[in-house]
């Protein structure tokens, strides 16, 4: 009879601490330095707290001594160089590294895969990320101020166990048992400010549900009463969640100064009557315990504050590891050649990932090739994959099987940031910056030009700082990104839909004379259209359906004539 015998999966093993190595913290060097720092300053705490105690002991017995004053005053510069030194240490690497971090997102955004940034939604991930670094920064220095107030606490209660072996210890073990009890009720705290964020989050993307869709709501009471409903709910929920909250922080904050009042009146109170401590020590027992006070207090008030960003730390961490790799290493020498001949697609494949689309959805095989200075009109129905084949062709969806060629080389590691560069683009979602490109490359008098012939100039005034009017609809948002694209001097422009916002005098001018102008300028122009007339101006047409080329033709007598008759677009079998 055979045993049958069950491998139990064990859990990843989890970091003691993602705070630490995330600011910094964890490099020897920087942690030489803060040990040798910490060790002066606490032994000039304990010199200064020492000669406390002399100057008490000769008050008490009608002394007085200048030595211990002047001693005192020594040790007390030390301290505070070295204090600050130490926490300067310690804010000036957390920072810098939160910085680092900060620059790590901007990599993963300009060089990661352009679908997974899509895939991952990238603009809320880095509004976590963002959100997960200013709770960092945030209470960062009222870390580093426990940590030093906590190297202060130790040197009192090393002193103490000189005082007081009894005492010292019954402190310990009190501190034991109450910090203890303290961490968790601080972390059930954390655990209920989290759960307040997260009834916080919904509540506002309820009320901006009911913001960017006032109009429908208005005009459906079940959808209206429906949204309400959820938006009080979660408001009152966020409500009870706060003032629970708030009440367990006044409760621990209020146990503070109680159990440091505590331990002050057993000193006093209890121990003398015990015959634990002489009439002689009680003075410095209870002057050790006052100095005590402070840093204790300090540092439990941290507690919180180190929970948070203990647990943004994580979340931050989780985060960074979900951010796309980059696709290639940048170099300031890559430049997009100044001529080229053809851009090609050899049985180009590109699948969606799960989450990108709700269903499904493969374009291709596409074979095609696109001759320097022609126009190629991509047509077809909503959901065709014309949208699609706009952002494989400049490679910002990478193919899943086939090549993309310039020139009859495969589009590679180091050719492909070069390769981008010759492509300028208007998608649907196309985004208008705040300010103009400031690069060499970069022509004013066209751009000036282009915003006249496109009738939007007076809407774009020439301020000299570069600054762009954003306040326009969505197609004069359009004509001016069409300026901005063509006076940039790319030799490829890609244009989606971009006739779907304008009125009847641009639909009609953009395949009567724009497409005209983009070729005079001499551009190759790629553009997705519904209009099925839009192919009268194009060199190649191309007919997508369902992720498939199902049509393509070339036209015009001029492209016949001026290239060479082996094709250059090879149909999908």
């Amino acid at each position: 009879m055979s045993k049958s015998t069950s491998t139990k999966r064990v859990a990843p093993s989890r970091p003691v601490s993602a705070l630490l190595p995330l600011i910094g913290l964890a490099d020897r060097e920087i942690l030489t330095r803060l040990v040798v720092t910490g060790c002066v300053a606490a032994a000039a705490n304990l010199i200064s707290l020492m000669s406390l105690s002399a100057e008490l002991s000769g008050w008490m017995r009608g002394e007085v001594m200048d030595t211990p004053f002047l001693i005192f005053c020594l040790s007390l510069l030390v301290s505070y160089a070295f204090s600050k030194r130490f926490v300067g240490l310690v804010l000036t690497t957390a920072f810098s590294a939160l910085a680092g971090v900060r620059r790590r997102f901007l990599q993963h955004v300009t060089l990661g895969n352009h679908a997974d940034i899509l895939d991952m939604q990238a603009r809320r991930s880095f509004d976590l990320g963002n959100h997960h670094l200013e709770r960092i920064a945030a209470l960062m220095p009222n870390l580093s101020i426990a940590a030093n107030m906590m190297l202060v606490a130790a040197v009192a209660y090393l002193y103490l166990w000189t005082l007081s072996t009894v005492g010292a210890t019954l402190l310990l073990v009190a501190a034991v048992l109450v910090g203890g009890w303290y961490v968790r009720e601080a972390q059930r705290t954390r655990a209920l400010l989290g759960q307040a964020k997260e009834s916080e989050v919904r509540m506002l993307q309820g009320f901006s549900e009911i913001v960017g869709g006032n109009a429908e709501i208005k005009l459906g009471k079940a959808r209206r009463d429906e949204l309400t409903q959820a938006v009080e709910a979660d408001v009152a929920r966020w409500e009870d969640l706060k003032r629970r909250h708030g009440s367990n922080l006044g409760e621990l904050f209020s146990w503070i100064a109680t159990i440091v009042i505590g331990f002050s009146a057993v000193f006093v109170f209890i121990f003398p009557r015990m015959g634990a401590l002489s009439a002689a020590e009680l003075p410095l027992v209870t002057s050790v315990i006052l100095f005590l006070a402070r840093p204790l207090s300090k540092f439990l008030n941290a507690v919180p504050d180190y929970i948070a960003a203990e647990d943004a730390a994580n979340q931050l961490t989780g985060l960074l590891a979900t951010m796309p790799a980059a696709e290639y290493e940048p170099s300031k020498l890559a430049r997009a050649p100044r001529r080229f001949t053809a851009v090609e697609l050899r049985g180009v494949r590109f699948a969606y990932r799960a989450g990108l689309r709700p269903e499904p959805f493969v374009i291709g095989p596409i074979d095609l090739t696109i001759p320097a200075g022609s126009v190629v009109g991509i047509v077809g129905a909503n959901g065709s994959g014309k949208s699609t084949l706009l952002r494989v062709i400049p490679l910002l969806f990478r193919p899943d099987e086939g090549q993309v060629l310039l020139d009859g080389q495969a589009v590679e590691g180091d050719r492909l940031e070069s390769y981008r560069d010759l492509f300028c683009a208007v998608f649907q979602d196309h985004h208008l910056f705040t300010r103009l490109p400031q690069g060499p490359t970069f022509d004013a008098e066209l751009f000036r030009e282009m915003l006249a012939y496109l009738k939007i100039d007076h809407l774009v005034p020439e301020t000299g700082d570069g600054l762009l009017n954003r306040d326009l609809s969505k197609g004069q948002r359009r004509r001016v990104a069409l300026a901005v694209a063509v006076a940039e001097g790319r030799p490829i422009i890609i244009l989606d839909e971009w006739t779907s916002d304008q009125d009847a005098e641009f639909r009609t001018r953009f395949t009567h004379e724009i497409i005209g102008k983009l070729r005079s300028l001499g551009r190759t122009v790629i553009f997705v259209s519904h209009d099925g007339n839009a192919s009268s101006v194009c060199d190649v047409t191309i007919h997508m359906t369902n992720g498939q080329m199902t049509n393509s033709q070339m036209t015009g007598e001029r492209t016949a004539a001026t290239r060479p008759a082996t094709a250059l677009l090879q149909e999908t079998a």
